[in-house]
């Protein structure tokens, strides 16, 4: 009986499939960020940045040197471009560790970033937490910086970019999977971060607010004070600084945001839209120039000065979008789960919606921390 149960199992292995079709790591290089340019003849310009395979141990060129090397194939579609790899290195790209994908605010201008970014969103190898962000000027250039902290300049992009959102609210953390869902909303509004260099500097890159994309395309570049006020508005607002001005001018008084809260309702009266947006929040002081908190009534009028002045810079968000007829907060998202059939006659008469909305801004704000025992600014004995 054992022998034949020893037979069963031998006879066995030759039906296991084994490694027939397995690629050995030396067919492939790994690519860590990319950046996607357009030439004046239209055709797709991508520079690919690798992963420099390690020598091996005692091998001529071991030890030193960078760990990264980049590639720059052109072709009139991205895939193409990617596939072009091989005849440069002799190796197949693969994508499933890429940190950050740049694409020039050029190339986002005149094509869907959902168009550009097909590839990354059909193939199987692409990671949908891939890091996304739109540049002024030539994308291929910022790859070429050298980080301040991080190993790659990928690394650095993509933690500045989530990093930025969380402690600053000065950008919104896109990457594959939030970019691929805001593009398919029914106001298809998304949100990217713009990244700058500074002049005459190297290693110099930041972010400096936000690209809001209206059908895959930039339609609006707001600036780091509106976008801490969309964060705001989103509920996206994690920590940050509110600052609020000493009786209409500078200096102004600073004000760290512990936590924040916004809940949002949509009614409708008549052919009136009315959508209240209420953000609570807990803030500590930063920074006193102007003000005394002696007395509990004290302490009242600086929550509500703050609260104005959250409300003032929500509302002028709000007005500037309304100019432009742009639904920046995603509106028709909640009047689509709503109201379902205004929704529908809205898209059929293309009914400006959001310029006619009545909003209700209504912040409450407690200052819960002064920072130290002086209720007073410093400067003052």
């Amino acid at each position: 009986m054992k022998k034949f149960i020893k037979f069963i199992l031998a006879s066995s292995l030759l039906f296991l499939s084994g490694c027939w079709d397995h690629s050995e790591l030396t067919e492939y290089l790994f690519v860590q960020s990319i950046a996607i340019d357009q030439n004046k003849d239209g055709t797709i310009r991508l520079t690919t940045q690798f992963y420099k395979p390690a020598p091996k141990i005692g091998s001529a060129g071991s030890g030193g040197g960078e760990s990264f090397f980049s590639l720059e194939t052109e072709a009139r579609t991205l895939f193409e471009a990617i596939r072009d790899v091989t005849i440069h290195t002799g190796r197949k790209a693969n994508w499933g560790h890429v940190r950050f994908i740049v694409i020039s605010e050029r190339i986002a201008k005149q094509h869907s970033v959902g168009e550009v970014l097909d590839f990354f969103y059909r193939d199987h190898e692409p990671r949908l937490l891939t890091g996304v962000g739109i540049t002024k000027g030539t994308a291929a250039d910022y790859l070429n910086e050298k980080p301040h902290v991080e190993n790659t300049v990928s690394e650095q992009l993509n933690e500045t970019t989530k990093t930025g959102s969380k402690f600053s609210a000065k950008t919104y953390p896109a990457n594959l999977f939030t970019l691929g869902k805001q593009l398919h909303n029914e106001v298809d509004t998304a949100y990217v971060p713009f990244l700058k260099k500074e002049k005459e500097m190297v290693n110099s890159i930041y972010v400096d607010g936000l690209t809001i994309l209206q059908k895959g395309k930039i339609k609006t570049i707001i600036s780091n004070k509106d976008t801490k006020a969309l964060m705001l508005t989103l509920n996206e607002f994690q920590f940050g600084i509110i600052e609020v001005e000493c009786k209409g001018q500078r200096p102004e008084e600073t004000f760290e945001v512990i936590e924040a809260h916004t809940k949002t309702s949509l009614s409708i009266k008549g052919d009136e839209i009315h959508y209240t947006i209420k953000p609570k929040i807990q803030a500590s002081i930063g920074e006193l120039e102007c003000t005394n908190l002696k007395t509990a009534p004290q302490l009242e009028k600086l929550n509500e000065r703050i609260e104005n002045q959250i409300n003032k810079n929500i509302t002028k968000l709000l007005k500037k979008s309304q100019k432009k007829n742009l639904d920046v907060i995603g509106l028709g998202n909640d009047i689509y789960k709503s109201e379902p059939q205004l929704w529908a006659r809205i898209k059929k008469e293309k009914i400006p919606y959001f310029q006619r909305t009545v909003f209700h801004v209504k912040a409450n704000v407690n200052v819960i921390n002064t920072g130290t025992d002086i209720s007073k600014p410093f400067h003052q004995k």
